[in-house]
């Protein structure tokens, strides 16, 4: 028993969107390895807000997302019902999660956002501690900013070298980098709340076309059992 013309073609094409779907889950999977290690290193600003799930989430997903489309490739061309309609549902689910990720991300991105300013303002005035003055430096080395407004905040301490870019000799106020880590921190969770939220949108919608066409393959395989059973 095989498929209809119309319906080589929506094999076809499903196999096609499976595909991008793999690569749709490459793309989470990598940006959630991205964010999680840039999260990972800001971790104690974030105070009660575990932001590092997100990535993990994204992470979990781009990977389920992957070995969900192979086997939906495998449906595909086999033809089979039953792989094709669990793919469907199991589609499905996804494109449900990553609408939620997407509004829970919009919607905390802010908090999320003021409890990290307000933290490095608190670790900023408190860097005669070891551990805040390393973490002080990690921040400004890797958001590129100096002190909390800028680097006047230095002032009368001289500006460390995380201050300025690799391979300064010497760090001063008029070499350092003019933005405020305030400003680098919100800049940061705005952009990466942009690219998670986007991403996942986007993955979904590529997904939600891949489930109608699975749904309609499914049907008319199961149609066409019954009319040859």
């Amino acid at each position: 028993m095989g498929v209809s013309c119309g319906m080589s073609i929506v094999k076809y094409i499903l196999f096609i969107f499976n595909l991008l779907c793999a690569l749709s889950g490459i793309a989470l999977l990598t940006i959630g390895i991205i964010v999680l290690l840039r999260a990972s290193e800001l971790e104690k600003l974030f105070g009660d807000y575990n932001a590092i799930a997100a990535p993990i989430v994204l992470i979990i997903l781009g990977s389920v997302i992957f070995v969900i489309s192979f086997f939906g490739c495998c449906g595909a061309i086999r033809e089979s019902h039953c792989l094709t309609m669990t793919y469907a549902t199991f589609m499905l689910i996804l494109v449900i999660g990553q609408i939620v990720i997407a509004a829970i991300t919009f919607a905390f991105a802010g908090d999320i956002s003021t409890a990290m300013t307000k933290a490095f303002e608190r670790i900023f005035a408190e860097q005669h501690l070891d551990v805040n003055q390393e973490l002080v430096n990690t921040v400004q080395s890797q958001l590129e900013c100096c002190g909390v407004a800028g680097p006047g905040d230095w002032n009368p301490n001289p500006v460390p070298s995380s201050c300025c870019a690799p391979g300064v000799a010497t760090c001063t106020y008029q070499n350092a980098w003019r933005t405020g880590c305030r400003s680098a921190l919100e800049d940061w969770v705005d952009t990466s709340k942009h690219v998670i939220a986007w991403v996942a949108l986007g993955v979904a919608l590529v997904q939600l076309v891949a489930l109608i066409f699975a749904c309609c393959l499914g049907n008319h395989i199961r149609n066409e059992r019954r009319r040859y059973a």
